[in-house]
């Protein structure tokens, strides 16, 4: 059986699983056995060796049992940096690639040097991002999880900005110190746990549970960063933040109340309330 075949055969069990975009996981996983990017599959219609047919079945099948893509091949793309990821942090999505876009096209970089906080930093994908484009800058990534962490620092090891970035196990920012920071960014868990609950069992029981769920209402984190944020900040500097699709009212009148500058609220590609930016009196 060659290439194309399985393609279409991963594609049919797929669809009989429940698992969606059939035909793209297909493409994925088996670029991910050839070491290849998808596209050049249908440039190598051959047909698949034994070990490699062994493996790509042992793959499927934990994809049909409910296991995120990402998880089963180990990495995502980010920003076009391969970023490494497991069930120690959340998997990185396409919208914290837009709050990743909307911090590098802001002035925080004015700042000589900027001193950039990634709060919940999870796979570590916004700060290395960040740093990768910026530098000179000065970075710190704090979550509150050791395992996500060192998921983290293998990530910036991998492209060689480990020594770059503080790392620091931390509940948000606790024990900063007061006008230290230019920029805050976050993206950090939002969703009720009610709402948790409910999520389709490819998220609820495979990503942590820790980097989704923020208590009963899903603004616990956001609101409790907003407010430390106030006072870590330097006066001018900026914080971000994303949230869910529907918290941007609940986002926006937060940041009134703390008495925020030039509050933004930015859509996502689908056109949902999403990112949310606001400057420090």
């Amino acid at each position: 059986m060659k290439t194309l075949d399985h393609i279409d055969r991963l594609q049919q069990r797929f669809v009989v699983a429940g698992v969606d975009n059939a035909k793209r996981v297909a493409e994925e996983l088996i670029a991910h056995v050839f070491d290849c990017k998808p596209l050049e599959i249908y440039l190598r219609d051959t047909s698949l060796s034994s070990e490699k047919f062994d493996v790509l079945e042992a793959l499927t099948e934990r994809i049909e049992n409910g296991e995120p893509l990402q998880y089963v091949v180990g990495h995502v793309d980010f920003w076009g940096l391969n970023i490494k990821c497991d069930p120690r942090a959340l998997i990185p999505r396409p919208e914290t690639e837009q709050l990743v876009e909307e911090v590098l096209r802001s002035n925080i970089w004015d700042h000589k040097p900027a001193t950039v906080v990634d709060v919940g930093t999870g796979t570590g994908c916004i700060v290395l991002t960040l740093a990768m484009q910026h530098p000179g800058a000065h970075f710190k990534a704090v979550d509150f999880s050791a395992h996500a962490l060192s998921l983290a620092r293998e990530n910036a090891h991998e492209h060689g900005l480990e020594n770059q970035i503080l790392w620091l196990e931390n509940s948000l920012l606790e024990r900063f110190a007061p006008a230290s920071c230019s920029a805050v960014i976050a993206n950090l868990p939002y969703i009720s746990t009610r709402d948790w609950e409910a999520l389709d069992p490819s998220v609820r029981d495979h990503e942590p549970q820790s980097a989704l769920d923020s208590g009963p209402s899903g603004m616990e984190l956001i609101k409790e960063l907003a407010t430390q944020s106030r006072y870590v900040l330097v006066p001018g500097g900026k914080l971000f933040l994303e949230f869910g699709y529907d918290q941007g009212a609940a986002v926006s009148r937060c940041l009134e109340k703390l008495d925020y500058l030039d509050i933004q609220i930015k859509l996502d590609l689908a056109g949902h309330d999403r990112i949310a930016i606001a400057e420090n009196p």
